[in-house]
């Protein structure tokens, strides 16, 4: 069960096992004597908790370090004043949270590794989509995004790339605003706005890609409810970061480790189930396109009711 707010410790428990295929068997003094990796995610509930529990029991495995998992659902990100650079190493956010909290920090940084995903349409990328799920009662009569105008329209939150900084930015390119919708609710996060879109209170939403999928994968049966009428993007990957603390030895470790992933056949079988492909090198350039998006966007608003 996908939790709400939230702030939830989950400890890993394959502490101690033997890496699969030998990988990273040599573990230094350093290593050893740093024997537990604390893990961090802000992506709950909009991506499953499970693909985050997957990836602490992977890096267990193969780091041989014990592994704990916070995650937090309140806030976007690790929180300075709440000294949360003292107790978390690797952390996963939002693309926005990186942008505006941790591009230039001092405290975390990119780690140069990142999710490919698969689409049910697009195929693969590195990165994800926005994808536009209307109802299945209105599919007939919305052949493109403008038939969307007039619709009752929910999203995650006013920050999220793909469901409000994305379609804000096509708007204005449209030469519309937000009173393209009849009606704009924020859902709080991608799986509330898919059960909206499920339960008619709204007609339309733009969702991670990624949320989509493992919707679908968990609620099967509500997919006749549910259509992609277009997917836009690619959007860059979800970035993932690492204390500026953490030993660099550890730091490479962890990024071998996801590179090295998708050709381990029973890790790489789970990372499927969540539509993740394999992870790719990445850098900072990869987000300039972001960056700019949520520059030309800064003063725009979908002016929402809270769902």
């Amino acid at each position: 069960m996908l939790l709400g707010s939230c702030y939830v410790a989950l400890e890993s428990s394959s502490a101690g096992a033997a890496p699969e295929n030998g990988c990273f068997s040599n573990i230094s003094t350093m290593t050893s004597e740093r024997r537990l990796l604390r893990l961090a995610t802000y992506m709950c509930p909009s991506l499953p908790v499970e693909y985050y529990e997957f990836l602490a029991d992977y890096l267990e495995t193969e780091l041989n370090l014990r592994t704990v998992l916070l995650y937090d659902s309140r806030r976007p990100g690790p929180d300075s004043q709440r000294g949360d650079e003292e107790r978390i190493d690797m952390a996963f956010v939002r693309t926005s949270t990186y942008i505006e909290k941790f591009r230039s920090s001092n405290k975390f940084k990119l780690l140069p590794a990142s999710a490919a995903t698969k689409h049910p349409v697009r195929g693969e990328v590195h990165g994800y989509f926005a994808d536009i799920v209307v109802h299945r009662d209105v599919r007939n009569r919305v052949k493109e995004f403008l038939d969307l105008r007039g619709c009752k329209y929910a999203y995650a939150s006013e920050n999220s790339i793909s469901s409000a900084r994305q379609v804000l930015l096509t708007l204005k390119q449209m030469g519309e605003n937000a009173s393209f919708f009849s009606d704009i609710q924020a859902s709080g996060n991608h799986m509330n706005s898919l059960e909206m879109v499920v339960a008619k209170k709204a007609e339309a939403a733009a969702v991670d890609s990624i949320a989509l999928t493992n919707y679908l994968n968990r609620f099967y049966y509500q997919k006749a409810e549910l259509h992609l009428q277009e997917s836009w993007g690619p959007l860059p990957p979800h970035p993932i970061l690492v204390n500026t603390n953490l030993p660099d030895e550890i730091q490479g470790q962890i990024e071998r480790a996801l590179l090295e992933l998708h050709n381990k056949r029973r890790w790489a079988e789970q990372l499927a189930s969540f539509g993740v492909t394999r992870f790719c090198k990445t850098s900072s350039d990869i987000y300039f396109e972001a960056v700019e998006l949520m520059e030309n966007t800064k003063s725009l608003s979908l002016g929402i009711t809270y769902y």
